[in-house]
């Protein structure tokens, strides 16, 4: 090819590519992703008003990470407490831990529900990372936290009374804790 024949080409190339139904569907397909990526936006920053139908706690067996058979039934009735579903596989249960441990010190009742995981494994991670808990279920193959209604960790319920007042999925956070509990908590 000589100089001539590169700007044919490239006269042809713009001919082609720079038509104005070329440069139509150009400018409505970037018109079309900048729409998509609004919307993802608004939908990710929206908070969105979840409605949970209080229920009773179920009341099967679960052990406690020394093996006993826990009884539900022995936790004082006139309290709040909260069960913290989670694993050391959950990325999300180690971003809110820190959240777990700062209810502990202000006094929060917390019963740990460790889901479909490993006990040595959970043992050590709370060794390791600090124990918010005041007790420790193992719920090995998910069974008490599918009648819970547990749809993955972590999850966090609040519960009174051997109700379930609330419930949250996702990491616990002050935000969550003060949109969706304290109501609850002062009523």
């Amino acid at each position: 090819f000589n100089n001539g024949n590169w700007r044919y080409v490239w006269n042809s190339f713009k001919k082609i590519f720079m038509s104005k139904s070329i440069k139509f569907v150009s400018y409505f397909a970037l018109l079309l992703l900048l729409s998509v990526f609004i919307v993802f936006l608004v939908n990710l920053f929206e908070t969105k008003k979840e409605s949970f139908q209080e229920k009773k706690l179920p009341q099967q067996e679960i052990s406690t990470f020394d093996g006993q058979v826990y009884d539900f039934n022995s936790l004082p009735n006139n309290e709040f407490y909260m069960i913290n579903v989670w694993a050391t596989w959950c990325i999300n249960c180690k971003l809110e831990h820190g959240f777990l441990m700062q209810k502990k010190e202000e006094g929060w009742n917390i019963i740990g529900l460790n889901y479909k995981d490993n006990m040595e494994k959970a043992s050590k991670w709370l060794s390791q990372y600090g124990n918010p808990y005041s007790l420790n279920l193992y719920d090995k193959n998910g069974d008490y936290g599918f009648n819970l209604g547990v749809s993955g960790a972590p999850e966090t319920y609040l519960v009174k009374k051997g109700k379930v007042l609330q419930r949250h999925i996702g990491i616990m956070t002050d935000k969550v804790w003060n949109d969706k509990f304290i109501s609850l908590i002062k009523k």
